[in-house]
């Protein structure tokens, strides 16, 4: 009898492993933290066989602590932090160089010859996206001129196409319709890499994974010789708005992690932004109609709070900085966290972080709490371009992600857009969104309606005061800083 879905969250700092019950419920859950190399040259990178190693010693752990049989397991799923770049050899599978974090903003010279090329349009128009570091395309172009061999030699994956071919019986060089759309690459309204913009960033096709819908068969996993399918490939943000069961257009989640992750679903309306936000491919099911969302990006959530307990030393844990923001009465600093530019609806990689209103006075807990409103300040930014652009007034949004658990930020975060954040008693959600489409397709849960019955919802922060002033002075700080 199947019992279980097993899946693997593979983020930034950090990867992960889950055991999802018929109930929907994670009954195992274990991690291994990561290392993110920082450089001064703006460069943010990863070891891709550590983050390969990590999976698979978190895979041979749940197998061996939980006592758990291959043949009770239905399938294995994967969600994985989108854009970070991998190159390796297609003969040896040895990886060239580091991956490439999607934070690194160090090929911001390859992204500026584009522009200046005037390739923006028409990338814009084609994938959805804006040309900047973030994305795939640059990354893949600054390994490729590093590399001296012939690049028909090598592979390319996001971090999902990664672990599929060193993880599948079969070696598929797969990767899912939402990762691919975050490459920069891919047409998402054709469905296909766009050989248009191959041509014009010189990057071989010959090197890119095959695209599947999300609840493909992706390859099996092979556990003490039973062979366990592969059934659902899905990026994280994506996976996280599946999750929330946000199904329906003008449905909105929030993702609080190192960055801060808005999608609004457009269901299959093909929509651009006039305003910095993206178009982004949702989920792509069972040869159906593609879903899309608009996302907004914020590159420094909870990673802002790291900086603070790391550099600065305001606190020994992220987990204190709920306290500190209670103790200050100060709503005068504004801390604005640009230390690899700003994301949407700036798009600004040049501008750098500050903090602003400092007195005599001025405390630690002033500082650690202007710090939490600035990831507010940035997730209100998107969310009001969300609302103009679309001509809507979101009531409701549901929210995820470990800072997500800071009260005092969700509650400053529901007074500041007026609008009710609803949290779910599982905190996992990015995990269980890619467990619900296994699950569907291979009848381990029944339909959309068990799903939604079994959710249960942990809290909901209601707006209690007006903070439009607060907004204006943060769009004041920014406006300061970007001069400088």
């Amino acid at each position: 009898m199947k019992k279980y879905i097993i899946v693997i969250d593979q983020g930034t700092t950090s990867s992960r492993i889950l055991l999802i019950n018929k109930k929907a419920e994670i009954i195992y859950s274990d991690y291994i933290e990561l290392v993110l190399n920082k450089y001064s040259d703006s460069r943010i990178m990863q070891s891709a066989d550590e983050i390969l190693l990590s999976v698979k010693s978190l895979i041979k752990r749940l197998f061996m602590r939980f006592n758990l049989k291959p043949d009770e397991v239905d399938s294995f799923t994967i969600t994985n932090q989108r854009e970070t770049t991998v190159l390796w050899d297609k003969k040896t599978g040895k990886v060239f160089d580091d991956a490439i974090s999607w934070q690194s903003a160090h090929t911001k010279n390859i992204t500026d010859e584009w522009k200046n090329k005037g390739y923006g349009d028409l990338i814009f128009k084609k994938t959805g996206l804006l040309i900047n570091p973030y994305f795939s395309a640059s990354k893949i172009k600054y390994l490729l001129n590093n590399y001296k061999g012939n690049p028909s030699d090598l592979m390319f994956g996001t971090i999902d196409s990664f672990l599929i071919y060193n993880l599948s019986k079969e070696k598929n060089h797969y990767t899912d319709i939402t990762n691919a759309s975050r490459t920069m690459l891919y047409n998402i309204k054709e469905n296909k890499y766009d050989q248009e913009i191959l041509d014009l960033l010189e990057i071989p096709n010959s090197i890119l994974p095959k695209v599947l819908d999300n609840d493909s068969l992706f390859g099996h996993i092979e556990i003490s010789g039973t062979l366990i399918p592969i059934n659902a490939v899905i990026g994280d943000q994506s996976s996280a708005l599946f999750g929330h069961l946000c199904h329906s257009i003008g449905q909105a989640k929030i993702t609080y992690g190192t960055g801060c992750f808005i999608l609004l679903n457009l269901e299959d309306n093909l929509l651009y932004s006039k305003t910095g936000l993206l178009t982004t491919v949702a989920w792509k099911l069972n040869g159906n109609k593609t879903n899309y969302a608009l996302e907004g990006s914020v590159f420094m959530g909870g990673e802002a709070l790291k900086w603070m307990r790391d550099k600065l030393n305001l606190i020994n844990d992220t987990r204190e900085s709920e306290e500190m923001a209670y103790n200050s009465i100060d709503d005068k600093v504004y801390v604005i966290p640009a230390f690899v530019g700003l994301g949407a609806p700036y798009w600004n990689e040049t501008i750098r972080g500050a903090i602003l209103g400092l007195d005599a006075n001025t405390k630690k807990e002033d500082i650690m709490k202007a710090t939490l409103n600035s990831i507010a300040y940035q997730v209100t930014d998107i969310l009001k371009v969300m609302e103009l652009e679309n001509n809507i007034k979101i009531e409701d949004i549901k929210v995820d992600g470990g800072v997500s658990n800071n009260n005092y930020l969700m509650q400053f975060q529901a007074d500041l857009i007026k609008c009710n954040l609803i949290q779910n008693k599982e905190t996992e959600i990015t995990g269980l969104g890619s467990s619900y489409i296994a699950g569907l397709k291979t009848g381990f849960f029944k339909n959309i309606e068990e799903i939604t019955n079994l959710q249960k919802i942990k809290r909901i922060y209601v707006p209690s005061k007006d903070l439009s002033k607060n907004y204006l002075r943060w769009k004041e700080a920014v406006n300061t800083i970007s001069k400088f």
